[in-house]
């Protein structure tokens, strides 16, 4: 091979750059590249290898890659390609957007095929990434290397507690990987268990720390236990076949608990001290309210959107137990009364989330995103349709006389 060192001038360089990037997108070396950026210095240096002067390369501002490796055919490297020529200089293989898409996509069915294998378990987690959607991004950002992290957040969550048993994380990642900060919020394990559990459940990737909380939660993972709290009334709870003497004593004194997720995990099944039936509401002046009337009565406050310590004591209520939940009438609290319904079914009571609490609260206009969240909402379709046309949410405080008269009756009967 003849030596280069006549192209180790800068102004090879630069050319060959655009020559690659022409090569990149064409497929060859053909087009024209500009000289606009070139410097009287390296025009010259350009125009002493094609044998033109450089006033006239300078007037023509451009060089056809064409007639490029025509010269060079007809130089002392004729036994080199352009393509040959430019990947010595820039010492770097040449590549096509033709090649690089085939080996993408390559490597892409690959990756699949590799995830369809580490998978197999956790077929909702799979469906979830090969949907590529922007919460998965990050995994196909990293298809080289992140497939033994995907396996070994598998394997943690295959191995995870049975269901209605938890378990801190650290100690879940120490027992898991051997490592307790491996599912740490800011490492690639931490994001991708997140990422398993959102693809497990309903809903929307979580935005803040109590949200991920709640969402490593439903696989049985606690992240907080002492702040994630419910308030509660008028329940008997049992651990290893005896009434829990905190519980009994709130009862005697007619107390109300503020029951962390920490002592929540002690407790084998809850049962109301009367009856069988629950009331639950989100809304902590109404829960107080209603506490205030009927002080035995077994009521739950979510404080809003369903914590785990929430999901928790609800969970553990007996399955002859009925859920009367109350709620807001508007989009968010439609929402979380549609959560509770499926994950309990007949058991819960939609307590009046009707029409004729609607037309008793009509407050203030929805706004236009809370109109959008309507569509997502399949129970009450009647006051959902009733909704949509009034595009107005209605508060429980309108009817909370009717609510403290319901408990009455039905403890009366």
């Amino acid at each position: 091979m003849a030596n280069l060192s006549a192209f180790h001038h800068a102004a090879f360089h630069k050319l060959f750059v655009l020559f690659k990037k022409k090569y990149y997108s064409l497929g060859r070396m053909r087009g024209t590249v500009s000289l606009r950026t070139f410097n009287a210095e390296e025009i010259e240096e350009i125009a002493g290898f094609l044998a033109v002067s450089p006033a006239f390369l300078q007037r023509k501002g451009s060089i056809v890659l064409a007639q490029f490796e025509e010269k060079l055919a007809t130089s002392a490297f004729h036994d080199l390609s352009l393509v040959q020529l430019v990947e010595a200089i820039l010492n770097e293989p040449l590549t096509t957007k033709e090649q690089e898409q085939t080996t993408k996509l390559q490597s892409e069915e690959q990756f699949v095929c590799q995830l369809r294998l580490v998978l197999a378990s956790l077929p909702q987690w799979l469906a979830r990434i090969l949907e590529k959607l922007p919460d998965s991004r990050f995994i196909w950002q990293q298809q080289a290397s992140i497939l033994p992290a995907i396996q070994c957040v598998a394997q943690a969550i295959k191995n995870r507690l049975p269901a209605g048993q938890f378990e801190r994380l650290p100690i879940f990642a120490q027992r898991t990987t051997g490592n307790p900060h491996a599912f740490d919020a800011q490492t690639l394990y931490g994001r991708l268990l997140l990422h398993a559990a959102f693809s497990l459940n309903e809903g929307e990737f979580p935005k803040t720390s109590e949200e991920r909380s709640e969402l490593l939660a439903t696989l049985g993972i606690v992240q907080d236990d002492l702040w994630n709290f419910v308030t509660c009334q008028g329940l008997r709870a049992f651990e290893k076949g005896q009434e829990n003497a905190v519980w009994k004593a709130a009862i005697q004194e007619n107390s109300v608990l503020n029951m962390p997720m920490r002592e929540l995990m002690k407790i084998d099944f809850v049962q109301p001290v009367t009856g069988e039936a629950v009331w639950v509401v989100e809304n902590s002046g109404v829960a107080s309210t209603l506490m205030d009337a009927h002080p035995t009565a077994p009521i739950l406050c979510t404080h809003g959107q369903l914590r785990m310590a929430s999901w928790r004591l609800l969970d553990l209520l007996a399955e002859n137990v009925e859920i009367y939940y109350a709620g807001d009438l508007d989009p968010e609290g439609l929402l979380i009364a549609q959560k509770i319904s499926r994950r309990y079914g007949e058991r819960v009571v939609l307590w009046r989330m009707d029409e004729a609490c609607y037309e008793q609260g009509l407050a203030e206009p929805l706004a236009d995103v809370q109109l959008l969240k309507l569509k997502n909402i399949k129970i009450a379709p009647s006051l959902v349709a009733r909704m949509q046309q009034e595009k107005r949410a209605a508060y429980q405080e309108a009817w909370l006389a009717w609510l403290v008269d319901d408990i009455r009756l039905l403890m009366k009967n």
